[in-house]
């Protein structure tokens, strides 16, 4: 017996030792197999196109087959569903097909958290400019459109007027929902069984369409738990966990919210798995638990609970994005008094052609959040560093 990990995260290296004796499969991209000493693993399949779920699926059949494979696990988006479908081809245990669907189709997500008393922002299915149109003359300008299975900020477009949306994106799985304006906010944690088991606020000083579309770094930290906003972003979240179909295990989520203007919690999205860029660092330094081990060990069966480290200091991070043009300049460290870790991953003197999603990066930063300071001080100082440190030409 055997289990099943699908991997495209650079996490393979710690994965034997978060599972130590497990007999590991693993299906992943080349990328995040590279350079990783692949003696503890049973066996590595490396695909050419993760994107490709005909060719994935294939296989996944055929080392569920060759392996008497028990369980399937998972730490991506891409993989949310496609393992489901496998568990449920296979008869194996784990989150079903109609729970993973509610985590990745936001439209669906979202009508089962609007049925939970979750607020969420009028939406519809649309597929051209007819539908779009019709929304907006419903519910007014702006309205934003994107994919609902989509990931990353990519694809996302927010249409302001008539004239604009006389040239929507269009296809299949578009969602169209009024703009709602205010902090973006994200929650993470761990839960099982449709309840929290622990949560962690933050708000972000700009959104990820910001960062993905105008090139801004995507800079969060961590709210205070006592703060009332954190309260309520963190009791929003598990009233969205309650409200959609339960995964048993223990597993990650990531949910965003909107903190308005007049003081309203919005849900934006939430997904089944570890949030994505810092987040995962930044949520082990200050509760003692990594997302991607307690949900590898959750999904594998070993764990039912989770134990949260208490009085650590709050963290934040950072990931700067690539700007259109040649980089002249790339800071080597981060004087800030509260870096935990800096990393350059750009190369001085390469063209950009900007970022391709909200995750995108040539540098990135973790950082201690100081109680003395409001936390937007925090994170505006962060990011005038960056502006005053890095060049594009």
């Amino acid at each position: 017996m055997a289990l099943l990990l699908l991997n495209r995260r650079t996490i393979l290296s710690d994965v034997p030792g978060w599972l130590p004796a497990a007999s590991l499969v693993v299906v992943t991209a080349a990328s995040a197999a590279a350079g990783v000493p692949l003696r503890d693993f049973r066996h590595v399949e490396t695909v050419p196109d993760y994107e490709d779920d005909a060719a994935v699926d294939r296989v996944v059949d055929a080392l569920c087959r060759a392996h008497r494979i028990e369980r399937v696990l998972t730490t991506a988006e891409i993989d949310v569903v496609r393992a489901a479908r496998a568990r449920e081809r296979h008869g194996l245990p784990g989150q079903s097909v109609g729970s993973a669907l509610a985590y990745r189709d936001k439209y669906r997500m979202k009508r089962l958290a609007a049925r939970g008393g979750v607020p969420v922002a009028p939406m519809a299915r649309v597929d051209d400019a007819d539908g779009v149109r019709s929304f907006a003359a419903r519910h007014g300008f702006p309205v934003v459109v994107k994919p609902a299975d989509g990931g990353g900020s990519v694809g996302v477009r927010v249409l302001r007027d008539a004239s604009a949306a006389a040239c929507p994106p269009t296809g299949e799985g578009l969602l169209v929902e009024r703009f709602v304006d205010g902090v973006v906010c994200h929650v993470d944690g761990l839960m099982a069984g449709g309840r929290v088991l622990h949560s962690v606020a933050s708000r972000y000083l700009h959104s990820n369409l910001d960062t993905a579309v105008r090139g801004v770094p995507s800079v969060s930290g961590m709210l205070p738990a006592d703060e009332p906003v954190a309260k309520r972003l963190c009791a929003a979240a598990a009233d969205t966990v309650a409200a959609l179909p339960p995964v048993a295990e223990v597993t990650a989520f990531h949910a965003e919210f909107f903190h308005t203007p007049d003081d309203g919690i919005v849900l934006c999205e939430i997904a089944c798995r570890p949030g994505g860029c810092g987040i995962p660092e930044a949520f082990e330094l200050t509760t003692g638990v990594n997302p991607y081990a307690a949900q590898l060990r959750g999904q594998a069966g070993r764990i039912r609970d989770v134990e949260v480290a208490g009085g650590r200091a709050r963290h934040g991070w950072a990931w700067f994005p690539p700007r259109s043009g040649v980089l002249r300049r790339l800071p080597a460290r981060c004087p800030l008094p509260g870096t935990v870790r800096y990393t350059a991953h750009g190369r001085v003197g390469a063209p950009y052609g900007g970022p391709a999603s909200s995750t995108d990066r040539v540098a990135e930063l973790v950082f201690r959040v100081d109680d003395g300071r409001p936390l937007e001080d925090v994170l505006r100082e962060v990011d005038d560093w960056w502006a005053g440190a890095v060049r594009w030409g």
